[in-house]
């Protein structure tokens, strides 16, 4: 038996409902129509009283406000306490410079946007340490990764709430409940796995040596020379400095980058999910051209959609694409995001069919 046959038997109770996508339209969001998937898929009901459930939330970036609202965590929290379960809201250290680089800094920051006890009722656990150097080597012996580096405190979590912010993303088109997941709960040696085909160049000729990138590189890769910036050998494939460059300067092989890192970002979900519980959200709010990773506000794309949510992270991503993809290819032309869900159900992460079940 291969090791994609055994996930799906072993997981075959849990995902006994395959493909359901449930949906609330953006007007009708609260804490009951939310309780009510909960109900449907019974997903909370699959454990023991006062297990440790772990709900998984991007606390947005200093200078960002388009993450998740500390309010529809705060229904998630009540909802799995009102079942005699413990929620803890975790994440993990950035690869990239920033607020959220280190475990002391990031929670002071999450707390600066509302995530704190008091307002949504659970603590925060950074799961792989203080700069993310906690992690658990899981063999996958896959065609990319061979072995995943997921956050070691992950094992503490009976259970797995992914609660996403669905929006757009450079690199891989969107970011969803999967993006929320490998990206997310991956130790810093696994981010930077994930990115490592993400090499970028510099145009001599658009740079204008204004050193932006220099304060945003994790491993000081950048000088700046005579002529441009130049990145050095040490260069890791963060793509940090392509986000900030105000001339658009750095560039990378989009078409071999995306495609690595959509498939990297398939096993590392799979090496995350493997004999884990989940249920997966996508919050289709504020859809914004970048993730919540980048240092300003942005305007959304397009109106708010609602709110997807299913055992099936495949399936969860499926549906929300397809009600954005005209609006993202806009944006990505270059990118083929649908790369990520054909992968994944290749892995037997998912179904790329679903059924909307509108709460």
């Amino acid at each position: 038996m291969d090791i994609n046959s055994k996930f799906e038997i072993q997981n075959s109770k849990l995902f006994d409902r395959c493909g359901v996508v449930y949906f609330i339209p953006a007007h009708k969001i609260d804490t009951g129509s939310l309780k009510q998937i909960f109900s449907h898929t019974k997903f909370l009901a699959s454990f023991p009283a006062q297990s440790n459930i772990g709900v998984k939330v991007h606390f947005g970036e200093d200078r960002n406000h388009n993450h998740l609202s500390p309010q529809y965590v705060k229904s998630i929290v009540d909802i799995v306490k009102a079942d005699n379960l413990k929620p803890t809201l975790i994440e993990t250290s950035t690869l990239y410079r920033g607020a959220r680089q280190n475990r002391t800094n990031h929670i002071e920051l999450a707390h600066k946007h509302g995530f704190t006890e008091n307002n949504v009722g659970a603590k925060i656990d950074i799961v792989d340490g203080e700069r993310g150097e906690e992690f658990k080597a899981v063999p996958t012996n896959f065609r990319n990764i061979k072995s995943a580096k997921i956050a070691k405190g992950l094992d503490y979590y009976d259970g797995l709430l992914n609660l996403a912010h669905y929006k757009g993303h450079f690199v891989v088109g969107f970011g969803g409940v999967i993006k929320n997941i490998a990206m997310g709960l991956a130790a810093k040696g696994g981010k930077l796995e994930m990115h490592s085909l993400t090499k970028p160049t510099v145009k001599k000729d658009k740079c204008n040596k204004c050193e932006v990138c220099l304060s945003v590189c994790p491993v000081d890769a950048i000088e700046i020379t005579e002529q441009s910036a130049v990145l050095g050998k040490s260069c890791i494939g963060c793509a940090s400095c392509i986000e900030v460059c105000p001339e658009g300067a750095i560039r990378i092989n989009w078409n071999e980058a995306s495609e690595s890192t959509q498939k990297k970002m398939a096993e590392y979900t799979w090496a995350i999910l493997h004999n884990r519980k989940s249920l997966h959200f996508n919050f289709a709010l504020k859809i914004t051209p970048n993730c919540d990773c980048m240092d300003r506000t942005e305007k959304p794309i397009m109106p708010d959609i609602g709110v997807f949510a299913s055992l099936d992270p495949v399936a969860c991503d499926m549906a929300v694409w397809e009600k954005t993809q005209k609006n993202i290819d806009k944006l990505y032309p270059e990118l083929n995001p649908q790369l990520l869900m054909d992968y994944a159900q290749e892995l037997g992460l998912g179904y790329k069919t679903y059924q909307i079940s509108e709460i």
